[in-house]
């Protein structure tokens, strides 16, 4: 169940302000980057995730 909580609150959160989230996105006047911006960060706490995980293991 430790790992579930997060999982259920990131779940939770993207849920609530996905509609926000998709049209900053696909906002056409604004910069290209924006997506980026988006898997930047997922890439970046997917790895302080495993990080985490990789130093309770041992």
């Amino acid at each position: 169940m430790n790992r579930q909580s997060p999982l259920i609150l990131l779940l939770l959160i993207a849920y609530i302000f996905f509609p926000a989230l998709f049209d900053w996105i696909t906002d056409a006047s604004s910069g290209w980057y924006k997506p980026f911006l988006i898997w930047i960060a997922v890439i970046i706490g997917a790895y302080l995730l495993q990080r985490r995980d990789h130093r309770n293991d041992s």
